[in-house]
C-alpha cells in the first residue's frame, strides 16, 4: 500500500494500481537515446511485466495493516525482507507464466531492489535478501536461455523502462518516502530525465518522453478519514467508512 497523509485523512493507493499506472506510461513512451520504446516483437511481454510487477501485493493490499510506530496504515516501504521477498516472488512467477521475458524483467527489477537493500540490512534481513538475490540470478539465467535473440537484445533496455515508469508512478502517487522537494528540479540519473513538482497535481519532465503533449494519470484509491489511529481496530473502522475515489496527476514538459 502507498500511504500518503493528506489534510484530515490518509490517502491509500494499492500497489497493483500504481503498477497499472506505470504500464500506462510505458504504453505512451516514445523514449530517447537512453531508453527506446519496446519493439512490436516484445511490447506485449514488456507491457505485461510493467502492468503486473506488483501483482503479488493484491492480497496484502485488500485491507491496510496498522503501524503502531507511526499510527498510520502500514506502507509497503515498511515490509520486512521476508514479506517483501515472498511478495516479489509471487509477482515474478505470475509474469514468468505469461512470457519468459516478462518474468526476466520483473526478476531483474526486484533483484536490484533487494541488492540495494542488502547495504545496512540487519543480520536476519541480510540473509533473506542475499538468498533472494542468488535465487533470482539463477532464475534469470534460465529465463535468458529461453529468450529469442531479439528478446534478449532488448531485455536490459526494457528493465530500465520498467524501473523508470515505476519511479515516475511512485512520484505521481506522491509516495512520501521517495518524492523530492517541490519546485526543485530532480535528476533521474539512469534514464537521463529531470523532473519537477510544481503543485499537488502537476509533475514536469524534460526531455519529454511521452507520445502526447501531456499525460494525465488517474489512480483509484481511498482517503481514510483521520490523521492518526490508536489501534488496528480504529484503522479498520475508518477504512470501512472510507469512500473510493480517483486521484489525478498530470505530466507536462518542464518549462
Amino acid at each position: 500500500m502507498i500511504v500518503r497523509p493528506v489534510e484530515k485523512g490518509v490517502r491509500l493507493i494499492a500497489q497493483h494500481d500504481h503498477a497499472r499506472a506505470a504500464g500506462t506510461m510505458a504504453r505512451n513512451w516514445t523514449g530517447d537515446e537512453i531508453i527506446p520504446p519496446p519493439s512490436a516483437a516484445v511490447k506485449d511481454a514488456v507491457f505485461f511485466a510493467v502492468d503486473n510487477h506488483d501483482v503479488g501485493w493484491c492480497h496484502p493490499d485488500e485491507s491496510p495493516g496498522f503501524d503502531p510506530l507511526t499510527k498510520l496504515p502500514r506502507s509497503f516501504f515498511g515490509a520486512t525482507a521476508e514479506e517483501a521477498t515472498e511478495i516479489w516472488t509471487k509477482s515474478i512467477s505470475t509474469c514468468e507464466s505469461f512470457h519468459p521475458l516478462s518474468g526476466y524483467l520483473v526478476s531483474a527489477h526486484f533483484g536490484a531492489l533487494a541488492g540495494s537493500g542488502i547495504r545496512g540490512a540487519p543480520p536476519g534481513e541480510l540473509e533473506r535478501l542475499r538468498n533472494f538475490v542468488g535465487e533470482e540470478e539463477m532464475r534469470r539465467q534460465s529465463l535468458l536461455a529461453r529468450l529469442s535473440p531479439p528478446e534478449a537484445a532488448t531485455s536490459e533496455n526494457a528493465v530500465l523502462l520498467l524501473r523508470t515508469c515505476d519511479t515516475l508512478s511512485l512520484f505521481a502517487c506522491r509516495a512520501p518516502e521517495v518524492i523530492p522537494p517541490e519546485s526543485q528540479a530532480h535528476h533521474l540519473m539512469r534514464c537521463g530525465l529531470k523532473i519537477r513538482f510544481t503543485d499537488d497535481n502537476l509533475l514536469e519532465i524534460t526531455p519529454w518522453p511521452f507520445r502526447a503533449e501531456y499525460l494525465e494519470i488517474r489512480f483509484p484509491g481511498v482517503t481514510v478519514p483521520g490523521e492518526r489511529f490508536e489501534s488496528a481496530e480504529e484503522l479498520k473502522d475508518a477504512f470501512e467508512a472510507a469512500e473510493p475515489g480517483f486521484f489525478v496527476t498530470r505530466f507536462a514538459p518542464l518549462r
